[in-house]
């Protein structure tokens, strides 16, 4: 009986000494935030996703939980070593700001005369800051930026547009870098925004064919007006959409 009131106590005063622990404390502490920040990034690297960016779910995921670990990592070297030196438990975190610019960077691309993955951009930079917000504790803030971010992303983008319509431009031209600010001006006077450009290889005549990915939301009066203009082009040899 003594020997298992022996053991009994060992292993109580051992419990308690882990659960009090400062380790068994921040992976408590840990664990919630860094699942809310993977929840949170992840429905705004869905919606990046779902309209084909280069950075999507993982990529939105990633970043997001590394500013919330470092934000957590703060706060415990804080806790571990304010003792032994002067610790900023910020610092880290603007670190986290200044550093993303590298990865932002990385999704921007300039496709003839269109510049693609802007928005792409500035959603990595957003939910870095979502990170940054859940690694600290803040979950009102975080939940409030991620309501915010993805109806910016998704909501207030189709009420802007309205109704639009994917369509593909093939534009057989000559003297290709005079044609394509004016084919890109004709097209934004229309509102036809452009999604995608791909210049196809010469032709034995050197010509050069663009194949242009577009959304039209403006009139069809306004689309044709627009499509007459580039078609009255003298270096424009042929034009064709397809659905």
């Amino acid at each position: 009986m003594a020997l298992t009131g022996f053991i009994t106590l060992t292993l109580s005063n051992l419990f308690q000494s882990l659960l009090y622990s400062p380790q068994i404390h921040f992976l408590l502490v840990s664990i919630p935030r860094l699942l809310v920040t993977t929840f949170l990034c992840g429905i705004i690297g869905m919606e990046r996703e779902h309209v084909n960016r280069p950075a999507g779910v993982r990529t939105h995921v990633l970043v997001g939980v590394s500013s919330a670990l470092i934000m957590v990592t703060s706060e415990y070297m804080v806790t571990y070593f304010q003792d032994f030196y002067t610790i900023d438990p910020t610092r880290m975190g603007a670190q986290i700001i200044s550093g993303i610019g590298f990865l932002g960077a990385g999704t921007i691309i300039k496709d003839g005369f269109h510049v693609r993955g802007l928005t792409t951009a500035a959603s990595l930079w957003a939910v870095t800051c979502i990170g940054i917000a859940a690694g600290a504790g803040f979950y009102s803030g975080a939940f409030l930026a991620t309501i915010a971010i993805y109806l910016t992303l998704e909501v207030l983008k189709k009420y802007m547009l309205g109704k639009t319509y994917n369509k593909i431009l093939l534009i057989r031209t000559v003297n290709l870098d005079h044609t394509l600010d004016q084919i890109q001006y004709q097209l934004e006077r229309a509102h036809i925004h452009i999604n995608q450009t791909e210049l196809l290889p010469s032709q034995n005549d050197g010509s050069r064919e663009i194949r242009l990915q577009v959304s039209v939301s403006s009139k069809e009066a306004m689309v044709q007006f627009a499509l007459d203009q580039i078609s009255a082009m003298e270096e424009v040899l042929s034009l064709d959409m397809e659905q």
